[in-house]
């Protein structure tokens, strides 16, 4: 299997004026989801296709629990989830202003995932890549 890409016109911000830049971005062939995923684990073990579901919906709910707890969620060789923070700078003495709270100034959150070395290298081991037309991210 390959992974499809398409070459993409960008704008480079330390470019040279007028000149055109390029560069590849992945493009998708299709969702793997929960039912998929049970789906081949049931045919190579003796799990059910339910069993699976049931354990990934309740490790959802866990991992959604150990996040807002501030906890960092390790699954081993695959990775580890972690919350992160987005929001502005402000300088030292606006923290001594009173009513100020820093948390005012975070603008926003995001989910972070950190693939471990192990599952980076499987992938960088087995990638392959195939060209498709740009028009296919249309």
């Amino acid at each position: 299997m390959a992974v499809n890409y398409a070459v993409m016109k960008t704008k480079n911000p330390n470019g040279v004026q007028g000149t055109d830049y390029f560069h590849g971005r992945a493009v998708k062939t299709s969702d793997y989801d929960f039912e998929d995923l049970a789906d081949d684990v049931q045919t190579s073990t003796t799990v059910t296709e339910a069993d699976v579901l049931g354990v990934l919906r309740a490790m959802k709910g866990y991992i959604v629990k150990a996040l807002l707890a501030g906890r960092v969620v390790v699954l081993n060789d695959i990775g580890r989830f972690q919350i992160g923070l987005k929001g502005k700078c402000y300088p030292a003495e606006t923290m001594e202003a009173d009513g100020f709270s820093p948390a005012s100034m975070i603008t926003g959150h995001r989910i972070v995932f950190r693939p471990e070395a192990k599952l980076k290298s499987a992938i960088a081991g087995a990638l392959a890549l195939k060209r498709v037309s740009s028009e296919a991210l249309a």
